[in-house]
C-alpha cells in the first residue's frame, strides 16, 4: 500500500538531501493514536454500507477506483501510519520547512469533535520542531479544503518557496 500524500510528504521532508525544498501538508499527517479495534470495525462497517453507492460516485470523481474493502483497508493503514509511534519520529526529524493548512470541523465518517482532537495533537510537534508551522487554519472541513481553500494552500506553497529562496 502506498503512503497517503501528507505522510509521504513528511517522509520526503526529513532532510533536503533528496532535493525537497519543503512541504505543505493539507489537513493530514497528524500524529495521533486514533485507531483501535472499535474504530477499525466502524471504518469497515461504514465502507460496507457505502459499497453499493461507491460505483455510482466513481464517474463523478467523488469516489476512488477502489472497492469498499480496499477503501476501508486504506483508512485503517492510514491509522497505523499516523500513530504517534510511527509518525512522531518522522516529524521530529524534519529539517526542511513544513507548513500545515489545517481544516476545521469534521471529516467524512468522524463523529463530534474527533477530528479536532486529532488536529490538536499537532501542537506538541510544533513545540518540538521549529521547522514545522501552521500556515493557516481554514473554515472548510477535510472534504472541501482543496475546493474552497486553495488560496490558503497556495499561500503556504509561496511561504515555503520564499524560505527556500533565501537558503539556496
Amino acid at each position: 500500500m502506498s503512503l497517503p500524500p501528507g505522510i509521504a510528504a513528511g517522509h520526503l521532508s526529513v532532510n533536503r538531501s533528496d532535493g525537497a525544498l519543503g512541504a505543505v501538508l493539507v489537513d493530514g499527517a497528524f500524529p495521533y493514536d486514533w485507531l483501535d479495534e472499535a474504530m477499525e470495525l466502524r471504518i469497515r462497517t461504514l465502507f460496507k454500507r457505502l459499497s453499493w453507492v461507491l460505483p455510482l460516485a466513481r464517474p463523478t470523481g467523488l469516489a476512488p477506483r477502489l472497492t469498499a474493502q480496499q477503501q476501508a483497508d486504506s483508512n485503517i493503514e492510514l491509522g497505523k501510519l499516523s500513530s504517534v509511534a510511527a509518525l512522531g519520529p518522522v516529524l521530529d526529524a524534519i529539517t526542511a520547512p513544513v507548513r500545515y493548512v489545517v481544516a476545521s470541523g469534521t471529516s467524512f465518517g468522524s463523529r463530534g469533535d474527533e477530528q479536532e482532537k486529532i488536529r490538536a495533537d499537532l501542537d506538541a510537534v510544533l513545540d518540538r520542531n521549529s521547522d514545522i508551522r501552521i500556515s493557516a487554519k481554514v473554515a472548510s472541513n477535510h472534504g472541501a479544503i482543496l475546493r474552497k481553500d486553495f488560496g490558503a494552500i497556495a499561500d503556504a506553497v509561496r511561504e515555503i518557496e520564499a524560505i527556500a529562496s533565501t537558503t539556496r
